[in-house]
């Protein structure tokens, strides 16, 4: 059973709601807010993981999502390699994290999910 439209509809909830949580506030108020931080992180772990789930031949029929970063991002928010820029965070569901939403719409409009 191929469990690809359940994975991509994971990954666009979480897109959702990373944008939903932080995507209006300004920077300095989310960076202020340490619950905040500290749910996105565990998104953006949760987003990666989806994305990780899904079969890396099927990735590539999948345009618009830069499938490399999201779950090098996941690896290293899940495996504390280095110290995590909140800044970064914020940035990218302000800025990527829209486009990357609309990406994963288009393709479960397309495979009927």
């Amino acid at each position: 059973m191929d469990r690809t439209p359940a994975h991509v509809a994971d990954m666009l909830e979480f897109a959702r709601e990373l944008i939903a949580l932080a995507g209006s506030k300004p920077l300095p108020l989310f960076l202020a807010d340490r619950v905040l931080c500290l749910a996105v992180e565990k998104l953006f772990i949760n987003l990666g993981e989806a994305a990780k789930r899904i079969d890396p031949a099927e990735t590539g029929r999948i345009p618009g999502v830069p499938w490399v970063r999201v779950i090098g991002l996941r690896n290293i928010l899940a495996h504390g390699y280095e110290q995590i820029e909140h800044e970064v965070l914020y940035k990218a569901i302000v800025n990527d994290l829209p486009a990357l939403a609309a990406a994963l719409e288009q393709w479960l409009a397309g495979h009927g999910a």
